[in-house]
């Protein structure tokens, strides 16, 4: 990684001062400690197999191997693969986590520019954490909201809980989902406010214009 210092610094330091605070942030930290060498391999007998001699048992790291399937997934799905990725006029952006930042703004650009025909991210928002009641999201420890289990207990409410995740969406600081916000945002927000807000609009569009559609007579 120290071969590549110099040309993160720039890129990132002062090509990319408009990136969001805590991801400009972290890599800076990571910059002005300098960077030191870093395992890209495993001892395991899962993953994809390091292919260098005497390298028996070792796999890739797999957040090493994992952007790369980015770029092989494109492959995969279109024969113009290139245009996604090659092109000076394609812009880059990773919506992630904050805890991948340095994965995506410091190795997998590093193994982009040493490769040398692909183009860098052009943004990186990444955002903080959203935990449920007050805890760390866990599928191990089946804390979290399955989809499969929401749809099935509130049927034909998926708006619902995409609007409730937007508004809550940690992008500045970490953040909490729980069930008590989510009912009064339900209630309040949704409901009461911009329910009000739609059923006046086109009571109004009726009286005013003479306009009549079937929105407005279901709120009738």
């Amino acid at each position: 990684m120290q071969n590549y210092e110099e040309f993160l610094k720039k890129w990132i330091l002062e090509e990319h001062t408009e990136w969001k605070n805590n991801v400009y942030g972290q890599c800076k930290s990571w910059l002005d400690s300098g960077l030191q060498s870093r395992a890209m391999t495993r001892d395991s007998n899962w993953g994809i197999k390091v292919p260098l001699p005497d390298a028996e048992g070792k796999v890739l790291y797999v957040w090493f191997d994992a952007p790369i399937g980015y770029i092989s997934a494109t492959k995969e799905l279109t024969e113009n693969w290139a245009d996604y990725w090659c092109q000076e006029d394609t812009k880059l952006v990773h919506f992630i986590g904050k805890d991948n930042i340095v994965f995506h703004c410091i190795i997998f650009p590093a193994m982009l520019k040493a490769h040398g025909n692909f183009v860098l991210p052009d943004n990186v928002p990444a955002n903080e954490f959203l935990n449920i009641e007050g805890d760390k999201v866990s599928t191990s420890r089946n804390w979290a909201v399955w989809v499969h289990e929401y749809i099935k207990d509130f049927p034909g409410c998926e708006d619902v809980l995409r609007y409730v995740l937007c508004a809550n969406a940690p992008e500045n600081k970490d953040n909490d989902f729980t069930w008590k916000d989510f009912q009064d945002r339900n209630n309040n927000e949704l409901a009461s406010i911009f329910g009000n807000f739609v059923n006046r609009t086109f009571v109004l569009m009726h009286k005013l214009c003479g306009v009549r559609c079937r929105s407005c007579i279901l709120l009738y």
